[in-house]
């Protein structure tokens, strides 16, 4: 019999009809499959995610994107900690497309800080049932009870000493019952989760090593780039081409739906060859939009909007309040220009295709492709590489359709990599907000709060996009995809419910408190971009809520504390976030200090910001955070995470925006859409809250409060209300007058 390979093995299995049980049991395998490939490899495939190695080697299987936020490390901690093996012996893999991996919204998707979560008792026990099936195995070969025996160190141990490596027992272990519910170990037996305190990607990070997307390199494969329009989905009118397939290295120059693509044997060829090209194009999906004009008739937007939370009656209350406070706050679209640009790599062989993508979402690039292609989503493969950076972005796989429909044409492997300014300029962006905000405050007391919330939808829009770009897949896995999905964003009668998370349920106790929502539709693609609609909200409320302290003659932090639960989460962060940053003493001369907190993806984040004004320019000198996101699987990761947020954060509050002339993005790469540098950069202080409660979000936390304590910060130091983002500009127009 011809030898079986992992893969083969879990496909096989799989297919078998049964089912993956809490990433435990790999189903109607029966023992059988699993003893033969022991037999034929040496190999324990435990289950989907933790295979033995005939060396003692552990490999698992990563069923999430890693983008920088250290899923790769967390998942190697959660299994080397049940396993009982030094993180250094997990090697790590990155799933394809695997229907039996598709675990949030009925998908394989990396987004909304919920990886560890999910993997933390999945992972376990899954590396859980690997351990027991070793100690039974070893028990059985002893002929002792299982009672007697321990894993340790990559051992099995019995306690009169014998001792075999899980190398030796994997191919008894294939023969033992794969436990449902093996023993997890308690905290107090935790020697990594909690401890570990570096990341198992950083030496091929460092080397050179590890691949991303954009170093994939396959036989026979070409080059591929795409000229788009001026205007987000204009197509080529008339395109003159000869002079650039005459250059050389030039394969194939044609227009296509999304614009015209230049092929050639290497990219610096295309590149080259892409200069040559002449396009007259159609007018695209958002000729003639302005955001200036936008944001205007935005801020002047009266319309009722539709009810999100009514409690008390908040009108009344602000309406005989001594004292009222409020405006428009406002924040602008924003790309999420990471620094790997969009990339992606197909081979299509006549119904078939293979991608090879830094994608966040195999199964979206199985139906994007599929579409494109016109082939059956069953039929693409998608093999998942690291990503620089996503941020939400690369859910979105827009270009693995192009890749796809270049390498369909010329019948070879295609690689395709978008330029900067097509990055910035043709991608999916944060929506525009206009958060029209009122409070009342009586003595030292705020009697009421009401807000406004106008926005730009990223539930309809992208329910628009995806229905539009997967017609042609089958029906049940468009409805998961794009019903289900969208569903858990908006209702009838909440409207979208990105636009409004941390406002509708604000920890806050107002006792009067009235929030309404306007969606303001535009052909502008929107998306989720980091900490959605948390990182605006967070700027609304904080800011909001710093406007009222200041109202009431109170400590904007004592006033928190007022409003908020005795004993809660938010309570302890910032009792912890005042003795860190020893709020309640002066700051030095000269400079401002702000405070502001953010309850999202189920984690509780406070900062305090130190910030000075230097020739004019926003200064932000130091910055304190501290952070309960339940059990820290690897500290170092979580205070990176932190430190990472709040850089973006800032990036994104002082500086950033896309603006729009007659459906034009004006911004077209770094040195007109900038990034915080390292001269900028604030010195970041991390305080990580032990707890015992099960992990939450890290990878987006720590951006929502940055642009509040920023703006708290500079009313604090000269007096000025910041309302709109970019803070910068904000300054300029109105602080500097």
């Amino acid at each position: 019999m011809s030898g079986l390979s992992r893969r083969g093995f879990l496909v096989g299995a799989l297919a078998g009809g049964g089912a993956l049980t809490l990433a435990v049991s790999c189903g109607g395998s029966s023992g059988a499959t699993r003893v033969r490939h022991a037999d034929q490899t040496g190999e324990l495939v435990a289950n989907l995610y933790v295979t033995v190695m005939p060396d003692g080697r552990i490999s698992l299987i990563v069923n999430k994107a890693e983008i920088g936020q250290g899923v790769t490390t967390a998942y190697a901690t959660l299994a080397a900690e049940e396993l009982d093996v030094p993180l250094d012996r997990v090697d790590v893999q990155y799933a394809g497309s695997n229907p039996e991996m598709r675990t949030s919204f009925n998908m394989q998707i990396t987004g909304g800080s919920t990886s560890t979560k999910e993997g933390f008792g999945a992972l376990r026990r899954a590396a859980a049932a690997a351990r027991e099936m070793l100690i039974a195995a070893a028990a059985a070969s002893w002929k002792v009870p299982a009672s007697e025996c321990r894993a340790e160190d990559g051992f099995v141990l019995h306690s009169g000493g014998k001792k075999l490596g899980y190398g030796e027992l994997t191919k008894l272990a294939a023969r033992e019952r794969v436990p449902g519910k093996p023993r997890l170990k308690s905290a107090k037996e935790w020697k990594l989760i909690g401890k570990a305190d570096r990341r198992v990607d950083a030496r091929a990070k460092v080397d050179g090593s590890a691949q991303f997307g954009i170093d994939v390199r396959i036989p026979d494969m070409v080059h591929a780039l795409v000229i788009h329009g001026p205007v987000f989905g204009a197509r080529p009118d008339k395109v003159s081409a000869e002079a650039a397939r005459a250059k050389p290295g030039v394969i194939d120059v044609f227009p296509f739906r999304w614009g015209v693509a230049v092929v050639a044997e290497k990219y610096w060829q295309a590149l080259a060859a892409s200069r040559d090209v002449t396009a007259t194009w159609g007018k695209g999906d958002v000729a003639g939009l302005d955001t200036e004009k936008m944001q205007q008739a935005m801020r002047a937007y009266d319309d009722d909007g539709t009810g999100v939370v009514d409690s008390g009656n908040a009108g009344k209350a602000i309406a005989r309040a001594q004292t009222k406070v409020g405006g428009v706050y406002e924040a602008p679209y924003l790309a999420h220009a990471p620094l790997e640009p969009q990339n992606c790599t197909v081979r299509v062989d006549g119904g078939r295709a293979e991608v090879w993508a830094p994608t966040q979402s195999p199964t979206l690039v199985q139906a994007f492709v599929a579409e494109a292609l016109g082939i059956d989503s069953e039929d693409v493969l998608v093999h998942t590489l690291l990503s620089g950076g996503g941020f939400g972005r690369r859910s979105i796989p827009d270009v693995c359709a192009q890749a796809a429909v270049i390498a369909k044409r010329v019948k070879r492997p295609v690689k395709l990599i978008w330029s900067r300014e097509s990055d910035m300029t043709q991608g999916f962006y944060r929506p525009v907000y206009a958060v029209k905000v009122e409070g009342g405050v009586e003595g030292n007391k705020v009697t009421g709060a009401r807000m406004h919330c106008v926005s730009q939808s990223i539930a309809l829009s992208s329910k628009s996009m995806l229905g539009a770009a997967i017609p042609g897949v089958p029906a049940p896995l468009k409805s998961r995809m794009v019903d289900s999905l969208l569903a858990m964003f908006s209702t009838n009668t909440m409207g979208d419910l990105f636009a409004t998370e941390g406002l509708r349920d604000t920890p806050y106790r107002f006792g009067n408190f009235e929030l309404t929502a306007s969606p303001v539709q535009t052909k502008m693609p929107v998306s989720a971009w980091r900490s959605v609609g948390h990182s605006v909200t967070g700027f609304v409320m904080e800011s909001f809520v710093d406007e009222l302290a200041h109202a009431a003659k109170r400590d904007p932090l004592e006033l928190r504390r007022q409003l908020l639960p005795e004993g809660s989460r938010q309570t302890r962060v910032l009792d912890a976030l005042a003795a860190l940053s020893k709020w309640g003493t002066p700051p030095p001369a000269g400079v401002g200090r702000g405070l502001a907190r953010q309850f999202s993806f189920e984690t509780e984040v406070g900062e305090v910001a130190d910030v000075e004004i230097v020739d004019g320019r926003i200064k932000v000198r130091r910055v304190y955070c501290v952070v309960d996101c339940g059990v820290a699987v690897n500290p170092d990761v979580v205070r990176a995470q932190m430190e990472g947020g709040i850089i973006f954060g800032l990036s994104a509050a002082l500086d950033q925006e896309i603006t729009l002339v007659d459906g034009v993005v004006q911004q077209t790469n770094y040195d007109t859409f900038p990034s915080l540098r390292m001269f900028e950069a604030p010195e970041i202080i991390v305080q990580i809250l032990e707890s015992d409660h099960e992990p939450t979000g890290v990878g987006e936390p720590g951006l929502p409060p940055i642009a509040a304590a920023v703006a708290n910060a500079v009313f604090a130091l000269t007096g000025v209300r910041l309302r709109r983002m970019p803070l910068q500009r904000a300054w300029n127009e109105r602080g500097a007058k």
